[in-house]
């Protein structure tokens, strides 16, 4: 089996206790925002919409003297969401859904119980959220803090849409929340609505994906995500032999090469993983958990360490230097020393949580692993010697598959993509 960590640059840095950024997050986000701008973590409709609700929702319990945050209502109105779909779903998983393990076993819970902290999940979905709410016009705000966020009329007009009535659902929630009812006592109208598995009416969606493809005052970006939406469905449509010199005609030379080049970087970013993956299984197998820079480094890594040099040459080749994020290229930089250990070193330097430097001994740190795991004697991203057809590049910016997955939603067809298998990745390892 072969570990992976970070393969796809993920935006939103989790608390999970073997993750590793390797300080990388200002350039992963970088990376994500020139390929989809402003879309954050949604990829799917009622992410918005159960943010959104929250954040009304919030704004009526203030306006009588109820003192709550957005944060703590739109965390409690997506745990309820979850809550109806686990038990429509007899507690089946989805990934549309979060906290099965929490909400396990809980009733009869009412919207006091909702907002403490500890019901529901550390990383709901709300998290990734903010951005898009701000992007598509659906609040304002001084800055990006969430607390802050107000609904528009647009917000409004949203919300309407997807609970199909002119307030009346909202209405309802506040009542609820604001008398201290049980959740038993919300019907299944309500249920429908929050539930993450419910498809949003199609006036809904409609209005949703027109605001997607709109450059607003505050906010550019519309014209390249519907871009981006306009090539994806293309490639899922009619699968063709992925090519980066053949740039589509509906996006532009720019956009194209953000693209191109945000992919040789995560490519980059996960062949350090994979050689802090090997050094690490090396360690765990060892009788003494340590390795001494300027020993003999094992083949296994050597490879891992001549594949990394060969992918980060290959981001610093390219040619159009000004687009060049500096934090990648200062990675990218340390990643082609010539000398293997002070490739060894940065990289080990930069994690510090599972491998640690100490002068010139690499030691375990407070999430290494004393297991020993098989590995791959080839590098993630090495060549296969064959074509593959219909798929996008492994390294793209995980926002554009986001965006391709939000755009089935708003046809309606989510669900049947979701439960097929996934389709396979091109490899990436070439300008």
């Amino acid at each position: 089996m072969s570990m992976m960590w970070g393969l796809l640059g993920p935006e939103q840095l989790g608390g999970e206790r073997r993750t590793r950024t390797l300080d990388l997050g200002a350039a992963v986000r970088e990376y994500n925002e020139r390929a989809v701008p402003g879309m954050g973590g949604v990829w799917y409709a009622k992410q918005l919409l159960l943010a959104m609700l929250g954040i009304a929702l919030a704004q009526k319990l203030r306006e009588r003297q109820i003192n709550v945050s957005n944060i703590t209502v739109a965390n409690a109105i997506e745990a309820l969401g979850c809550y109806f779909a686990l038990k429509h779903n007899q507690g089946q998983g989805d990934s549309r859904v979060r906290g099965s393990e929490k909400l396990r076993g809980k009733a009869d819970f009412d919207f006091q119980a909702l907002c403490k902290p500890g019901f529901y999940v550390s990383q709901p979905m709300r998290m990734g959220t903010g951005q898009a709410l701000l992007t598509l016009g659906l609040v304002r705000a001084q800055g990006e803090r969430f607390n802050a966020f107000m609904c528009t009329a647009f917000g409004y007009e949203f919300i309407n849409a997807c609970c199909g009535d002119d307030g009346a659902q909202l209405e309802l929630l506040l009542q609820w929340a604001q008398k201290g009812r049980s959740v038993n006592q919300l019907k299944a109208p309500t249920a429908a609505v929050l539930s993450p598995l419910q498809l949003l009416p199609a006036q809904a969606r409609a209005l949703l994906s027109r605001r997607l493809n709109t450059d607003l005052a505050s906010a550019r970006g519309g014209l390249q995500r519907a871009a981006i939406r306009r090539w994806v469905q293309a490639r899922y449509a009619h699968p063709a032999v992925f090519d980066w010199g053949a740039r589509p005609n509906d996006i532009d030379v720019e956009h194209w090469n953000d693209l191109h080049y945000g992919a040789l970087f995560f490519q980059v970013q996960d062949a350090a993983y994979q050689v802090l993956d090997g050094l690490e299984q090396y360690m765990a197998a060892s009788s003494r958990p340590q390795f001494r820079l300027g020993e003999s480094i094992p083949e296994l890594i050597s490879t891992r360490i001549g594949h990394l040099r060969e992918l980060a040459r290959l981001f610093l080749d390219n040619p159009l230097a000004q687009r060049t994020d500096a934090v990648a290229a200062r990675f990218c930089h340390e990643c082609s020393a010539p000398e293997a250990s002070h490739v060894l070193a940065s990289l080990v330097n930069r994690d510090g949580r599972v491998l640690r430097l100490q002068g010139t001994q690499v030691l375990p740190g407070s999430a290494f692993l004393f297991q020993v795991l098989a590995v791959t004697d080839q590098p993630a991203g090495e060549p296969q010697g064959q074509v593959v057809e219909g798929a996008l590049p492994a390294w793209i910016s995980p926002r554009v598959e986001r965006l391709y997955q939000l755009d089935l939603d708003l046809q309606g067809q989510l669900g049947i993509w979701l439960a097929q298998p996934p389709a396979a990745a091109v490899a990436e390892v070439s300008l």
